[in-house]
């Protein structure tokens, strides 16, 4: 059941990032990438391809550099998740920064302008998308650069490693022919009970 159940999530995964990247390479491509990162990081592989999917489709940079600098800020905070900041960046981008307040960022803009304090520093830029992202990512990468390699140390990282590559395991034989076992299977086991029911 695990082996079914991973490999019914992995396919789930790269099926939304094909629609998000608009092609079959490019989806593999950006699947190969989070799927190496998130062995460097305490968040699930679901989480990374979520953060990338979530990134691309409002339009933000869903680089692995910006995920890196999004979950360094948010492995700095117990109890938040990568995602979580960056729906914190998503609505400021739209000029909604309450969430970045949970993050230790406070935010008031005027016109045309944003500024940002944290730790008693206030920068101020323009009230647009790319200098709003570009922003937090350069906030993240200055105030907690390392903080999930630094993460990946403790159990918790531990664990998350043990997790993905168990992962890794159970797609490398569901790709192995497993896939097929199991479809022929299920597709079985569908005609019976079509079968039952008819009769």
């Amino acid at each position: 059941s695990g082996i079914a159940e991973v490999n019914t999530q992995f396919q789930d995964m790269q099926s939304a990032l094909k629609v998000a990247t608009g092609s079959v390479a490019a989806a593999d491509v950006a699947f190969a990438n989070l799927r190496v990162f998130a062995k460097e990081t305490p968040f699930q592989l679901s989480e990374v391809t979520t953060a990338f999917i979530r990134l691309k489709n409002l339009g933000l940079d869903p680089s692995v550099e910006a995920i890196r600098a999004y979950g360094d800020l948010a492995s700095s905070f117990n109890g938040k998740s990568v995602m979580d900041f960056i729906e914190a960046v998503a609505d400021a981008t739209t000029g909604e920064f309450e969430r970045l307040k949970e993050f230790g960022i406070k935010a008031s803009s005027q016109g045309d302008q944003v500024a940002f304090t944290f730790r008693g520093v206030t920068t101020e830029i323009g009230k647009n998308a790319a200098e709003i992202e570009k922003y937090l990512q350069d906030l993240a990468r200055t105030n907690f650069g390392g903080a999930m390699a630094e993460k990946m140390q403790n159990l918790s990282g531990r664990f998350s490693n043990l997790k993905d590559a168990i992962d890794n395991l159970y797609v490398t034989i569901g790709e192995g022919g497993g896939i097929n076992v199991m479809a022929g299977a299920l597709n079985l086991a569908t005609d019976a009970v079509n079968g039952l029911t008819e009769n």
